[in-house]
């Protein structure tokens, strides 16, 4: 059986006990458990007691909430402390990971495959997701600056750093990739009847319900360059031709709207007619 002894009350109140319960048995003096080594609890000899007691404390209510209140304290202190100390040494956490002393690299772009030892042997370093890079920056190739807040998790509280999904520094990295401006400008007037002669380049397809009022329509959005790089576009459900892409074709519609897709200007044609066009 439990024995617990009261001791004495301190200035806050707090209330102290030595608890004699043995740990092992719980005060019971055996187990049933111990059935086949005697039953009897070989710590307390079968007293259910400890001689070497376990002093407890009762706080008041109202001084528990202030031991908190302390606790809590200290480990904002000791937070604050950390995150301090972690981006005071946020460079040299980054170059664990593989930046350099500023916390940035320079990923080269374009083809790499092919110059892949010519890159290994000047010193780049692979990584996959993001490409051969190199930690300063290259006269030679053509590189992509890239810094470690753009591709590392950053946890402060913790004191870490992880990589980033690679699908998101790619997305990075490609944002930062210049394009060249797309050349094409609208022709004609909204109304106006075209006659052109032009490069087929693709077709796609998407299905819509069908105007029959059941089934599926599938729509045909077939895309055309002209020699100055002007885009042609027409979509429709009969806008299906048995030309091969990458043909010369003789393109014959009407405007139906000027618009702007991803930077690029689309000439936007109805009722067209298309012809191969015979070399």
């Amino acid at each position: 059986m439990a024995k617990i002894v009261y001791l004495r009350t301190d200035k806050n109140g707090t209330k102290y006990y030595a608890n004699y319960t043995c740990p092992r048995c719980g005060g019971a003096g055996g187990s049933d458990k111990w059935a086949f080594t005697g039953w009897t609890c070989y710590e307390c000899g079968g007293t259910g007691e400890s001689s070497t007691p376990v002093i407890e404390k009762e706080y008041t209510p109202e001084y528990r909430a202030k031991l908190d209140e302390r606790a809590r304290k200290r480990a904002e202190t000791k937070r604050a402390k950390q995150v301090e100390e972690f981006n005071n040494n946020r460079l040299a956490i980054a170059e664990k990971y593989g930046f350099n002393p500023e916390g940035k690299i320079y990923v080269v772009t374009g083809n790499t495959y092919e110059i892949r030892e010519e890159l290994r042997e000047a010193g780049a370093k692979y990584r996959g997701g993001i490409n051969w890079y190199f930690l300063e920056k290259q006269n030679r190739y053509p590189t992509i600056e890239l810094s470690y807040e753009e591709c590392l998790n950053i946890y402060p509280e913790y004191g870490t750093m992880s990589w980033k999904d690679l699908t998101e520094v790619q997305a990075v990295l490609n944002s930062k990739i210049p394009t060249e401006e797309d050349p094409s400008q609208y022709v004609g007037q909204v109304g106006d009847r075209l006659d052109l002669v032009v490069i087929f380049k693709k077709r796609s397809t998407y299905d819509i319900p069908s105007y029959a009022g059941w089934g599926t329509d599938t729509v045909g959005i077939n895309v055309f360059r002209d020699d100055a790089g002007n885009c042609f576009i027409w979509k429709s459900t009969s806008a299906f031709f048995n030309i091969a892409e990458g043909s010369k074709v003789r393109l014959r519609g009407t405007v139906k709207e000027h618009s702007d897709y991803k930077g690029t200007k689309q000439t936007i044609l109805q009722r067209c007619k298309v012809d191969a066009v015979k070399l």
